[in-house]
């Protein structure tokens, strides 16, 4: 494949969301349901609380939606929060402000094969009460690895080469039959030195050493995939590869190091269900919540008006957990993007430059035998900029 060709499909390739498994109907507080766009209202108690039996902080968030048109829910700050055990210990979470609410849960509290449901008491004195879920053990999380693959492309008569994960694991009787996976990516990101010049604030043009710029960084982003299974129906002790994330070789990710850390976790049925039926709804980027999410069915009901629809699910599940590094693939083809972070046109009538966008950055770069000179993105000057980044080596790299 040409350079131009790789280029082209560098710019046109896609992104597809998986999920393993279908949908049931749901019982008690769950039922199946599906809103058009009136029926989703401003206001509605948005809740996401999803623990696990590792001892230490966790979290509980809490908003009230806002519309569809706007994505990001509004937070429900000063309620009173508490999870209760099936014989009555009960723990309470700390409200830290931006409707994030924590407790440090220790293993004493989290005992696998209990029951627990959750307890939320608005500010206006409205109560909010989950149904009780299962603390189910996850299987061991025996292995981890990946296969280089090619996938289709853009182009019918061409191919797109990159790397799948694949899991192993463990099947228990006494681990339960529904299982989740959630993936987290870290990679390390080199941006390209040029030569380049600062307009500052000030209005002055100013060189900029490379001692200037921060160009090496590691980015951390979750996989904004559901993968569920249900093994109710698997013979054997030990499930083999479990299909995970592609991740192609025209991306910069592969190009200094990659690390995938994925987590397992145990899931009660109607959980299983919930997390079916919320991957019908998750686009792209960002956790789940980070976003509003569309109205899914709920286990959690109001215990003054019953009728009430609430967004979210409460639910607890074991983990098992495992890393991955990759670096220096043998026979994977890296396609390195020589348009990354080059310099764009070249700013005009500086002097009426809007303040607001002060500084910019101009830089010269030859790409193909040619000199470009132009302005180049904030990140690529300070990589720090880019979502879920920082300049210092995390501790598994």
């Amino acid at each position: 494949m040409n350079s131009f060709a790789k280029t082209l499909q560098f710019l046109k390739k896609a992104f597809t969301i998986i999920s393993i498994s279908s949908l049931l109907l749901f019982t008690s507080c769950i039922e199946r349901y599906y809103p058009d766009e009136n029926q989703v209202q401003a206001g509605m108690l948005v809740v996401s609380v999803h623990l696990d039996d590792q001892p230490g902080p966790q979290w509980i968030h809490v908003s009230r939606s806002i519309s569809l048109n706007k994505t990001v829910p509004d937070p429900l700050l000063a309620c009173y929060i508490e999870v209760e055990r099936e014989d009555g210990e009960v723990r309470e979470f700390d409200d830290l402000g931006s409707g994030q609410y924590m407790a440090d849960l220790d293993a004493s509290f989290l005992e696998l094969g209990k029951a627990y449901r959750t307890l939320i008491i608005t500010p206006e004195g409205k109560s909010y009460e989950s149904e009780f879920e299962i603390l189910y053990p996850s299987p061991d999380l025996e292995d981890v690895y990946y296969e280089i693959e090619e996938l289709p492309s853009w182009d019918p008569a061409d191919t797109e080469q990159g790397i799948r994960f694949y899991a192993d694991f463990e099947i228990e009787n006494d681990s339960g039959r529904y299982l989740r996976w959630e993936l987290v990516e870290t990679y390390e990101l080199h941006n390209p030195n040029y030569e380049t010049r600062m307009y500052g604030t000030d209005r002055r043009w100013y060189p900029l050493l490379a001692t200037d710029k921060i160009l090496d960084c590691w980015i951390t982003a979750d996989i904004p995939v559901i993968y569920t299974l249900d093994i109710g129906n698997i013979s054997g002790k030990t499930y083999r590869m479990l299909p995970l994330n592609f991740v192609s070789s025209q991306t910069k990710r592969l190009h200094h190091g990659y690390s995938l850390l994925v987590r397992q976790f145990s899931l009660s049925e109607k959980a299983f269900w919930y997390w079916n039926e919320l991957a019908k709804n998750v686009q792209s980027g960002g956790r789940l919540f980070d976003k509003q999410p569309a109205l899914t069915p709920s286990n959690i009901c109001s215990l003054d008006e019953p009728d009430e629809q609430v967004i979210g699910y409460f639910s607890i599940s074991g983990v098992s957990e495992k890393r991955i590094f990759v670096e220096d693939v043998p026979g994977l083809d890296l396609f390195g993007d020589p348009y990354f972070c080059a310099p764009q046109l070249e700013p005009g009538f500086l002097w009426n430059y809007p303040a607001e966008n002060l500084p910019l950055y101009v830089a010269s770069a030859t790409i193909f035998g040619r000199l470009e000179v132009g302005e180049v993105r904030d990140e690529c000057i300070d990589c720090r900029l880019y979502k879920g980044s920082t300049n210092i080596k995390p501790d598994f790299w």
